[in-house]
């Protein structure tokens, strides 16, 4: 039976998963939104509403608590300043999940932490840079003709880089082949004394 043993592990060891949530929850204060998996979001969750709930009281008691888990002196005050004067009138629920689905790779289940006031801004496209093509069609028109570079020939008598230089010979072009209509002519037999019957030297 499952008694005492309340919370995920994650498949890491413990020193490994509490620094992996102080992280998180350094940049869930910092960008008031991270986007990790839905079991680490559902572990991660009620740590930062603690720290939420006793920010509300700024003290001493209060200022280590929070510096537990979230070590960088800057985080730390902007959460006693700026993140928990806005939720004093809510006595709970500071943040929400959105699932994302099946994330690409492992198809883990993604999903968004974010603190419930959020407010979502995108962010505004820098200008595209202007690549050399685009350089060249505005210099030159609409229009861009590609100019190939053509070797020199090399003068007569002149080598080329590592080749010596042709000498000037007579061409060996073939001859036209010859057209025959209807079938193809044969020889002309060779002249010469026949091999048929004896020869007849004396005579």
């Amino acid at each position: 039976m499952m008694h005492r043993r309340a919370g995920r592990k994650l498949r890491r060891t413990t020193s490994h998963r509490l620094a992996m949530f102080s992280n998180q929850l350094d940049s869930l204060m910092n960008h008031e939104r991270i986007q990790t998996t839905l079991t680490k979001a559902k572990e991660l969750r009620p740590l930062a509403e603690r720290l939420i709930t006793a920010a509300k009281n700024d003290g001493v008691a209060a200022r280590r608590k929070v510096s537990r888990w979230i070590p960088d002196r800057t985080t730390v005050r902007k959460v006693f300043e700026t993140l928990a004067p806005r939720f004093v009138d809510r006595p709970g629920g500071y943040t929400r999940i959105l699932r994302l689905g099946a994330r690409r790779g492992d198809a883990a289940e993604a999903a968004i932490l974010e603190f419930v006031d959020f407010k979502f801004e995108a962010r505004e496209k820098a200008p595209r840079k202007e690549s050399l093509s685009d350089r060249a069609r505005r210099a030159g028109g609409s229009r861009v003709e590609t100019v190939r570079k053509q070797k020199p020939e090399p003068e007569e008598g002149e080598a080329q880089e590592g080749k010596p230089a042709r000498k000037a010979g007579p061409s060996k072009e073939k001859p036209p082949r010859r057209e025959v209509s209807g079938k193809a002519a044969r020889p002309a037999p060779k002249k010469g004394p026949s091999r048929t019957g004896p020869s007849k030297r004396g005579e």
